[in-house]
């Protein structure tokens, strides 16, 4: 459908209810990633550079004036769209091929004088728009630089007019801090070729001084945001400006203590984006007998802010007096509750760990179920904190503490993570504490782990065997005994396929095990005989495929097992004698009753290559066809005819694929030629 609305606008006479119709269906939009929007096809249409439409400059401003009128909303968003520099690349929109309106060598030529007649059309709409809605005039502040310099004077005029400067200060407020936001930003890059020059940022800052906020609690909330960053004014030394923005927030502070008291603060500290800071700033400036008015009372409040307001003020207090104002403290009144929240609002480190055990003595579990845990930022050994995580259910916490150890380098603790992984696996924690690339390491260290008993190893991949698949690891040991045990295979067999002696199963089959194993056998790469020094023995092989046989056919297992061995004899070495694939295995494969064996390598070689990209020319195909064919004749040579036989029916399907894919190819072509012309 919208290729068809891009298509018809392209003519004058339709581009105005066209621009109406694809309005309408933007105001239905729910959003989301694609491009294939009807704003967007709006904005290629009256894209300034690459107009997608023959219509005239004026029929072009028309139409947004046309929905300006029923969707004010698209109309806004279109025309902050069509501004420069806000859409950088196009493809362009569909064009007709049946119509005779555009040349076959039509190319888009538009003159510096049309490009800018567009934009100011488009830029006199926006103002006029933005002058009617305060949220669209701060939109619009953002885009000072974007507007042609007539439009720029327009907007600073109407800035700094009695309209704007008279209006309540609620209301005058999200203007000043757009005006300050972006004037900030260029001068900070000032060196920048996108930075508006020196006067003209001059010009911004004498319309916000205009506009400047007469209350404490107005004039500083800017300051407490949570992109400390954003608000540097120089690009200078980030260490010196941070410390220059504490030394802002501190002051200002300061300044509401002094007019409010201690209930503006806490008034402040509702209307701020990051209350933590305001908690910091107070925590450096109000004398210590603030103390006992804020603590313990905002140590057990429902209120998020005043929890951040809390926490701040505590970790500042902390930071400049030190463990000596942390236990100078009154806390005969406090709850437990209390003490145990004051105690997370502390470094997590030794120091608060012992006090943690002083002081909440047989509650201390409290501390630990609740306490946000960062390993990053302790500077103490872990290994005591693993353990009481471990100890209150927590094993993802603990989980990344054991990582923190191995990305410092630290000595694997082997039965604290094998404690830990084992955990995870039965304990409910929150699904956004799972850091699977944690535990991903964590595997892959004890498979390296001379230290790691085989049965805890088993347990943890056969647990993770999901994850591991994911995070494209191996269940190490799982494969090892895949090879080497006939009975843990055969066993792995009967959890991942119903017996064929069976017309009904006892009872259901569970799907999470049927799942894992099932994908266990078939990402299964070390075959039978193969050892762990690259070696191969025949005897090995042979042994544990008389046992798999006649273990599977006492089960009615043995056709699904010959498929499954047939598909890892893929990844058997080469012959010492030259053969490309061991002698033991290609006469295995030969064998009269292999059929199954057979066919499972067949499929194996179709699905070892994976995702690929389609070559028109049949090229890769041609290759694997002569790659199998020259397989086929070794091995026919050698005396394993059936095996050759499976080879060159590969050989011959790659051949197939080759012929049909280049046809396919030279019939699309065809059509593309049809629908050209």
């Amino acid at each position: 459908l919208l290729w068809a609305l891009e298509g018809l606008a392209w003519r004058e006479e339709h581009l105005v209810r066209i621009a109406v119709i694809l309005a309408e269906m933007a105001s239905h939009d729910p959003g989301g990633n694609w491009a294939n929007r009807p704003a967007n096809s709006l904005t290629e249409i009256l894209l300034p550079w690459l107009p997608q439409t023959l219509a005239s400059i004026d029929k072009r401003i028309a139409s947004i004036k046309a929905i300006r009128t029923d969707f004010p909303d698209v109309a806004w968003k279109v025309l902050l769209s069509l501004l420069p520099n806000q859409h950088q690349t196009s493809s362009g929109t569909h064009k007709p091929h049946w119509s005779n309106i555009l040349p076959d060598d039509w190319k888009p030529n538009v003159t510096n004088k049309e490009y800018w007649d567009q934009v100011i059309g488009y830029a006199e709409l926006a103002v006029e728009m933005a002058c009617e809605d305060l949220s669209r005039l701060k939109a619009l502040v953002g885009n000072l630089d974007n507007l042609p310099k007539p439009l720029f004077d327009v907007v600073l005029e109407y800035l700094s007019s009695a309209v704007i400067t008279q209006l309540p200060e609620s209301d005058r407020l999200p203007i000043w801090s757009s005006l300050t936001e972006f004037a900030r930003k260029h001068r900070r890059f000032s060196d920048a070729k996108w930075a508006l020059n020196g006067e003209l940022v001059a010009r911004i800052e004498t319309a916000a001084n205009r506009l400047t906020p007469t209350s404490p609690e107005s004039l500083y909330r800017n300051l407490f945001c949570n992109r400390d960053f954003d608000l540097y004014e120089e690009n200078g030394s980030w260490e010196e400006q941070h410390k220059r923005l504490d030394e802002r927030r501190q002051k200002a502070i300061q300044e509401i203590m002094d007019t409010g008291g201690l209930q503006g603060v806490i008034a402040f500290i509702n209307a701020v984006e990051s209350p933590n800071q305001a908690g910091w700033a107070m925590g450096m400036i109000a004398p210590n007998t603030i103390d006992t008015v804020l603590l313990p009372e905002y140590l057990e409040v429902k209120n998020i802010k005043y929890q951040q307001f809390a926490g701040g003020f505590i970790w500042s207090r902390y930071q400049r007096q030190g463990w000596q104002w942390v236990d100078g403290l009154d806390r005969t009144q406090w709850s437990l509750m209390q003490i145990c929240q004051f105690l997370i609002y502390l470094p997590f480190k030794a120091d608060t760990w012992r006090r943690t055990s002083d002081w909440l003595g047989d509650s201390e579990s409290m501390y630990w179920q609740k306490v946000p845990v960062n390993p990053y930022a302790s500077d103490s050994d872990l290994l005591p904190a693993i353990d009481k995580l471990l100890s209150v259910d927590r094993p993802q916490t603990a989980i990344d503490c054991l990582h923190y150890r191995f990305y410092k380098k630290l000595p694997l603790d082997n039965k604290r993570t094998v404690r830990a992984l084992l955990d995870a696996v039965s304990v409910k924690e929150p699904a956004n504490t799972m850091d699977t690339h944690n535990i991903t390491d964590l595997i892959k260290a004890l498979q390296n782990d001379p230290e790691t008993e085989e049965d805890d190893l088993f347990r943890i991949e056969w647990a993770y065997l999901r994850l591991l698949h994911h995070m494209e690891a191996e269940p190490k040991l799982l494969e090892k005994r895949l090879a080497t045990q006939p009975e843990f295979f055969c066993e792995v067999i009967r959890l991942a396929y119903r017996s064929k002696d069976e017309d009904k199963p006892d009872e259901e089959p569970n799907k999470a095990i049927a799942t894992n194993t099932w994908r266990l056998l078939h990402e299964w790469k070390r075959p039978p005989g193969l050892h762990e020094d690259g070696t191969f023995s025949a005897q090995d092989f042979e042994a544990w495929l008389e046992s798999v046989k006649k273990q599977c056919a006492e089960s009615g297992h043995l056709e699904v097992a010959m498929i499954t061995i047939g598909e890892v004899l893929l990844y058997c070495p080469a012959d010492p004698q030259g053969l490309w694939i061991v002698q033991a295995v290609a006469e295995a494969l030969n064998a009269r009753d292999a059929e199954e064996m057979r066919r499972g390598f067949r499929t194996e070689v179709f699905n070892s290559r994976g995702v690929y990209w389609v070559d028109p020319t049949g090229k890769p195909e041609k290759g694997l066809a002569a790659q199998w064919r020259e397989k086929a004749d070794a091995v026919d040579n050698a005396g394993f005819a059936r095996f050759a036989a499976t080879l060159r029916e590969l050989s011959e399907s790659y051949d197939r694929d080759a012929e049909r894919i280049i046809k396919t190819h030279k019939s699309e072509e065809k059509m593309e030629d049809v629908k050209n012309d």
